[in-house]
């Protein structure tokens, strides 16, 4: 049985750390609303959530947390010879273009547009799970970690189409 994500970022000092041990998992770890919001609980156990005084760099933390495990999960749906280049993407949106062109003489714009329909495929399951949620802050956090990916998955598709590859 592999470890949850709960204990790993109650484990690791930073998020560099908590992103290599989930990274190393290669998307192999239960992910449904229970694990969410346990992953949840174990970063408001870290960082406390504030009426007054919110801390920005915190919040966006969090953010950063569940876009690691969402991306994790996301790139399971590409092809296994280009799912580094879609991580690299989904955490980077500048790297959609440079690697773009790296992917076409290989994967071909028929290779990427059937990634980019799988990934966006589960990237609304996972949308699905995250409303499962309660309201909630931890909720909250990972509404704002997919909005960023559904944000560069549309970049991913407006770079295929400026490509005439659509």
């Amino acid at each position: 049985m592999s470890v949850s994500l709960a204990e790993i970022f109650r484990r690791e000092k930073d998020l560099a750390s908590y992103r290599c041990a989930v990274i190393a998992l290669g998307g192999d770890f239960p992910f449904a609303s229970a694990e969410m919001i346990a992953l949840g609980e174990a970063y408001f156990e870290r960082f406390p959530d504030r009426e007054r005084g919110r801390n920005a760099e915190e919040v966006r933390l969090g953010y950063a947390i569940a876009r690691v495990a969402i991306i994790e999960k996301v790139i399971l749906a590409a092809a296994p010879g280009r799912r580094e280049s879609y991580r690299a993407m989904l955490d980077d949106v500048s790297r959609v273009g440079p690697l773009v062109e790296a992917l076409l003489p290989s994967a071909g714009a028929a290779g990427l547009l059937a990634d980019y329909d799988a990934l966006l495929r589960a990237l609304t399951d996972l949308k699905t799970t995250i409303d499962e949620i309660p309201k909630g802050m931890v909720k909250e956090r990972f509404i704002g970690g997919i909005s960023n990916i559904f944000n560069i998955l549309y970049v991913l598709r407006m770079n295929l189409r400026s490509r005439g590859r659509d």
